[in-house]
């Protein structure tokens, strides 16, 4: 990694109190078997020490702090500024990438996309609230390996890439909020642009927390999904009225797309199996942060 020469990419992370996953996500950086150069930059808003973790143990990142709390869009917001490739990667500090990683972004980058997104993998397999909170949050970019490419609509935040023009055009990141990737594809979708998957470009997501925090991610995440979506379509009451009405039947819609999307990585009904029961609490807590979202959508930056 290089912050001196010219770089072919550019890797933007964000955290906040990620103290406990950090190392494992820069050390997967610098294990990297690339001759393409990169930079990382890195930042963060915690109180836990991570930062001067960060700052003992790899001198060579980039390392921006913020006093106050800062959602993934808003430190994204910051990074990209400093960045100095052309190409920029997203990753989250409690995810790790396979020693390729970096070709392959750079390798999806390739296609005339704007945006590309790489498949998510479970990376805390002997936790059932990992599995759990996997199939809730990633069921989206789940890919057996050598799975060909294909257009989507939308990227996770913690395997995204992105040509430089995509941020001119289509940035900032909406902060104060979760769900700014998902207000930045819609975005993109509106001008006629679609999203790149490319499997080969492999994260891995860390989660070993317990019930009752994954319960409360859930419901926090879709609420800010919900107040995001309300700001950016300028949603009226009866708009949001509307929306409201259907979400008793969001938790059997996630099911059955969850269902469906592991069509493409067979391998992952079993561990579905196992986490069912908390994978259906997780969509109801879903169902529930929506409606609190739509109901007060001033609230959902709101941690």
């Amino acid at each position: 990694m290089t912050s001196e020469e010219a770089c072919d990419l550019s890797v933007i992370i964000t955290a906040y109190n990620a103290r406990h996953t950090v190392r494992a996500c820069l050390a997967s950086l610098d294990a990297q078997r690339t001759a393409r150069r990169f930079e990382v930059l890195f930042v963060d808003s915690g109180g836990d020490g991570t930062a001067e973790l960060v700052a003992a143990e790899f001198p060579h990142v980039r390392l921006m702090r913020s006093q106050e709390r800062l959602y993934a869009g808003d430190g994204r917001n910051l990074a990209i500024p400093q960045a100095s490739a052309p190409l920029i990667a997203f990753l989250d500090a409690d995810c790790h990438v396979q020693p390729d990683w970096v070709d392959a972004v750079l390798a999806a980058q390739q296609r005339p996309n704007l945006v590309a997104a790489g498949a998510v993998h479970n990376g805390s397999t002997g936790s059932l609230t990992g599995w759990a909170y996997y199939f809730c949050e990633f069921n989206l970019w789940v890919a057996d390996a050598g799975a060909p490419a294909r257009e989507i609509d939308e990227a996770a935040g913690c395997s995204l890439s992105m040509k430089r023009e995509a941020f001119e055009r289509f940035g900032p990141f909406p902060g104060g909020s979760y769900s700014s990737d998902s207000a930045f594809a819609r975005r993109m979708q509106a001008a006629g642009h679609r999203v790149l998957f490319w499997p080969d470009a492999r994260v891995y997501h860390h989660y070993d927390r317990g019930l009752w925090d994954f319960l409360g991610h859930q419901a926090r995440h879709r609420r800010g999904y919900a107040a995001v979506l309300c700001r950016q379509r300028g949603l009226s009451r009866l708009g949001r009225l509307g929306r409201i009405l259907g979400l008793p039947w969001l938790p059997g819609l996630l099911s059955a797309a969850l269902v469906c999307r592991l069509g493409r990585a067979p391998g992952l009904f079993r561990p579905l199996a196992t986490a069912a029961p908390l994978v259906w609490l997780g969509f109801c807590a879903r169902a529930w942060g929506e409606f609190t979202g739509y109901l007060r959508p001033g609230d959902g930056g709101a941690p």
